[in-house]
């Protein structure tokens, strides 16, 4: 099925944080190797004339198949389907927050952005959709969502204690959300949690191939990361005066240990169609897409 859209859609604890960056880190590496090939035919993003919604984030967010994320590298294909930043997508988040919005929405995520690590920084993104006019003093909503690339490198190549990640991404998120209020005073800035990743006991299920049967691996543990993310944008929403949209009560019961997940897994061939491992399911992208769009 191809994916064609329009732009206008912390020794005890070290080891285990060591096992969940790790697995946090296979989903940046999996947005450059994986996803289907589906070749599109829309053009490239147009930019709004104001009265928008611009969408900011890394792969979560852009969702591209692999053809379009290696047009977003430079690699010479046809009809590609790039956000705004010129990364590959499929905007199928962005479509999503437009439908549910009512507005025309303006997509400048890009796979493996951050707020403060490594690929786009989303204030580059910010700073993009400035200078192409999307971003104005007329834009209605900015939507920042973002987060997980800020974690695992610090699990697992400086060791840095979870509350020392996760006051650090809180400052990021905050800066940009002062940038993008800089450039749109008036637009409500929503800044968008992750949804739900892990189960209960903070486990995953990496390996899903029975049918209503997820393999939970009881060693990996991701709990303590992803509360850590969500209360960083938590409070940089605070302390920016921005609105805080949290995604866990919309997507429980489709963690990655659901029979319905909306989190897939690393090897996974029972889970609904998406376009990376360790990504939304087109279904899940849909549906917490719409939900940030009409989000009052």
């Amino acid at each position: 099925m191809s994916a064609r859209h329009t732009k206008e859609r912390s020794a005890g604890n070290s080891l285990r944080h060591r096992i969940a960056g790790t697995a946090l880190a296979a989903a940046t590496a999996a947005a450059a190797v994986a996803g289907g090939m589906a070749v599109s035919t829309d053009a490239p993003t147009a930019e709004a004339a104001g009265g928008n919604v611009v969408v900011f984030g890394d792969s979560l967010t852009a969702n591209p198949d692999l053809y379009n994320y290696l047009a977003g590298k430079g690699l010479p294909l046809p009809n590609p389907v790039l956000s705004g930043s010129g990364c590959g997508t499929d905007n199928r988040f962005s479509d999503a927050v437009r439908d549910g919005s009512r507005l025309p929405t303006d997509n400048y995520s890009c796979a493996g952005a951050s707020y403060r690590t490594g690929g786009m920084h989303i204030i580059d993104q910010i700073n993009v959709a400035r200078d192409r006019g999307a971003l104005t003093h007329d834009t209605k909503q900015v939507v920042l969502f973002a987060g997980t690339n800020d974690t695992y490198p610090y699990v697992l190549n400086d060791h840095m204690p979870v509350p020392q990640i996760r006051e650090n991404l809180r400052a990021s998120i905050s800066d940009a959300a002062r940038a993008a209020r800089e450039v749109a005073p008036s637009a409500k800035i929503k800044i968008v949690g992750m949804p739900q990743v892990s189960n209960g006991a903070g486990e995953v299920c990496p390996v899903n191939v029975v049918p209503n049967l997820p393999m939970s691996l009881p060693f990996v543990q991701i709990g303590e990361i992803e509360t850590a993310l969500e209360d960083a944008g938590r409070a940089a929403a605070s302390d920016t005066d921005s609105t805080w949209v949290s995604l866990k009560q919309v997507s429980r019961g489709h963690e990655m240990c659901s029979n319905d997940r909306w989190v897939t897994g690393l090897i996974d061939t029972t889970s609904e169609r998406r376009n990376l491992p360790l990504h939304m399911t087109d279904t899940g992208l849909r549906t917490i897409g719409n939900y940030v769009g009409e989000f009052k």
